[in-house]
């Protein structure tokens, strides 16, 4: 191969990585912006490997309703959780099923594998060094949620619904 076959092909691979990585973060900011809030409780997690590092390892209370109703379906696992939401957005599951639209008035939020089990979210929040202190009371998980079931973690919020972390004056 010559030196500008070569060339030309690394620049279309450089072009079809910053392609695709761009419409990644299109797609997140999408989110962010037009997703509807959801919070999901936080399930206990032993306090004594709650923060390690720079961040808190999270679990979530819908998260064992999913792993039950696992257990006892035969068929392969559901591609959706359909939520209810109260009034100030905390969420409850309210079923699962692998169609959208979910049904009227539900939520649906896509459900993903941890760990060999079914999860609504990551196994994490990052935050930065030195705030962990800010984040102990963490009770729920708050989400942006887009039409299409992609949710993204954004918050963690206190019993009190407080977003935690954000500096107060």
């Amino acid at each position: 191969m010559s030196p500008g076959t070569i060339r030309a092909g690394l620049g279309a691979a450089f072009l079809l990585v910053a392609a695709v990585a761009l419409w990644a973060i299109r797609d997140n900011e999408r989110v962010l912006a037009e997703g509807r809030v959801v919070l999901a409780e936080l399930a206990p997690v032993d306090p004594r490997s709650l923060m390690q590092g720079d961040y808190m390892a999270l679990r979530y209370a819908i998260d064992a309703a999913l792993s039950d109703a696992a257990e006892k379906r035969a068929a392969p696992p559901p591609a959706y959780a359909y939520l209810a939401l109260d009034e100030a957005g905390r969420a409850t599951i309210a079923g699962t099923g692998d169609a959208l639209p979910p049904p009227p008035g539900r939520v649906a939020v896509r459900i993903r594998s941890r760990d060999g089990a079914p999860s609504i979210g990551p196994n994490a929040f990052f935050f930065q060094e030195g705030t962990a202190e800010r984040f102990a009371d963490a009770r729920w998980g708050e989400f942006r949620v887009a039409d299409d079931g992609k949710a993204l973690l954004t918050h963690l919020r206190d019993q009190d619904l407080e977003r935690l972390g954000e500096n107060r004056r």
